[in-house]
């Protein structure tokens, strides 16, 4: 096999000022390796800024390097002739991961983010992910964007996070946002003065940054970096940014190790814990309840066969009468439902924590929502038509009433989860409570108010069936004086009828929440 010879004669590496300290972005025991393996000799440039090291791939200058995980996002977004090819493991983890933290000094009064409001506050260089954009976009989520300078006392901008640290020690800026890899080097180094910061944010987890080189090199050339790279943990004592590495990995591999940090937590013991506690809990009440499902299995055999026999084929012969009680079923669950719909607004803006006029009143809404869905539409059907007489009153005031409570949930809910930043920015700028509501809350909960009052509508419709068997009209009455009358085959007319309109609404209703969605 004839082996390829590389024709450059010098490369240089690039790397982005993420710390001041030489051990957080140690990469000349990896380029003497390199340049030993290679047969190439290799310069190795700290750049000043973030901005450097990027020209310095993107002009050739350089043609390998390290730039940080926004700096590179940044250039492969202008260009194509730069590719990631290793991302490196810190001793001791299994991710290349990291945060973005958001500290304080241990002695002030900030306890969270939105404390952040007239403070001064520290960010880094415009391409550091950690100490820049990420920080950018969690201010922004809570309505504290570092665009409107009136919100903040100073904005202080750095060059790299140790820098940021040190500003926070010494007292000239309030909060600063860094990397959770340079905190920790810091914590360790630092262990007299590890109580003076104080941790008040931590981001999601940061994809680690990678090491990259200039597409254009010769693809033998590349592979022949990549393999080296991925192999050096077995020849030397590796380092990176932030200290010593436990080795390198390829691309692929890091996306799917970042992946699976968000996945495993989840599977840890308290999931196994509640799946267990689930089991036993079920095989409680099976056994408590006598259920035996292989008689349960063979009784349903036995009798269902019977019942289908006698139930088929449908019975139409009442068909127009049917349609039209059908009709009426609808009608009264159009009214329950805008019953509700008008009923649970008020109820449901009261009970939503973030807006309530005061904890009292919130107390008040939320018991009259547990209230009304804690008694079963069924129940206070029978209660209206003794009070009222029959009809499809007792129905449209059953629906109305039970299925408030579950609106007038929902909408609280919805209100509670809604983005703070437009509250928070109609806030600073004086907006009263009904301009907040109008103009910040509404807007955020219209696709899923419209989504809801068509779920209540498709269920009330199911339920009205029902409440016609207690007497509040509708295609329910019908129903149930064909089973007393054992007319199974009329049975199977209106049930067959109650499907086709479920199903015809069902896919209108998804069409609607498709248009608004």
């Amino acid at each position: 096999m004839i082996k390829k010879k590389n024709n450059l004669k010098k490369l240089t590496f690039v790397v982005a000022p993420a710390s001041d300290e030489g051990e957080s972005l140690d990469f000349k025991k990896l380029v003497k390796h390199l340049e030993e393996k290679l047969e190439t000799s290799i310069n190795l440039k700290y750049s000043n800024s973030y901005k450097d090291a990027l020209l310095s791939i993107k002009n050739g200058s350089a043609q390998l390097g390290w730039l940080g995980s926004y700096a590179y996002m940044k250039l492969d977004q202008q260009n194509t002739d730069i590719e990631p090819f290793a991302v490196g493991i810190l001793k001791g983890r299994i991710t290349s991961n990291y945060h973005s933290l958001f500290i304080v000094n241990s002695k002030s009064d900030i306890k969270k983010i939105e404390d952040l409001r007239t403070k001064s506050l520290t960010l880094s260089d415009k391409f550091s992910a950690s100490g820049y954009e990420v920080p950018k976009y969690e201010l922004e989520n809570i309505g504290l964007p570092i665009t409107n300078k009136k919100i903040y006392k100073n904005i202080y901008y750095v060059k790299n996070h140790d820098e940021a640290i040190k500003r926070v020690l010494q007292g000239s800026t309030d909060a600063a946002a860094i990397s959770s890899i340079n905190f920790e080097k810091w914590f360790k180094s630092n262990q007299k003065e590890n109580r003076s910061l104080r941790v008040i944010y931590k981001s999601p987890a940061i994809s680690g940054p990678p090491l990259v080189f200039a597409r254009n090199l010769d693809p033998f050339f590349k592979d022949k970096i990549k393999s080296i790279v991925l192999d050096a943990h077995n020849h030397i004592d590796l380092g990176g940014y932030g200290g010593k590495m436990d080795r390198y990995i390829d691309i692929e591999t890091s996306q799917t190790k970042h992946l699976e940090s968000y996945i495993r937590p989840q599977w840890g013991w308290k999931t196994f814990v509640l799946i267990s506690s689930f089991v036993s809990v079920l095989s409680f009440v099976v056994i408590d309840l006598e259920i035996n499902f292989l008689k349960l299995l063979s009784d349903s055999t036995k009798y269902l066969g019977d019942i289908l026999g006698r139930m088929l084929p449908p019975d139409f012969s009442n068909l127009k009468n049917l349609i039209y009680l059908m009709l009426e079923t609808i009608e009264i669950a159009f009214l329950g439902t805008f019953l509700a719909i008008i009923l649970s607004i008020p109820v449901g803006l009261l009970s939503a924590r973030n807006i309530a006029p005061n904890y009292f009143i919130y107390i008040i809404a939320r018991t009259i929502t547990v209230f009304f869905r804690s008694i079963p539409e069924f129940i206070m059907a029978m209660i209206l038509v003794i009070a009222i007489g029959f009809g499809a009153m007792p129905g449209v005031l059953a629906l109305g009433f039970h299925t408030m409570g579950f609106l007038a949930k929902f909408y609280a809910e919805d209100i509670e989860h809604i983005n703070k930043g437009p509250v928070e920015a109609l806030k600073s700028a004086g907006a009263s409570k009904r301009q907040i509501i109008s103009f910040a809350v509404i807007p955020q909960i219209i696709p899923s108010f419209i989504g809801n009052n068509l779920y209540i509508l498709d269920r009330n419709i199911r339920m009205a069936t029902m409440l016609g068997i207690v007497g509040a009209g509708g295609i329910g009455y019908e129903l149930q004086s064909s089973f007393r009358m054992f007319e199974y085959q009329k049975v199977s007319s209106i049930i067959f009828i109650i499907f086709v309109t479920i199903f015809l609404i069902d896919n209108l209703s998804s069409y609607i929440r498709s248009k608004v969605s």
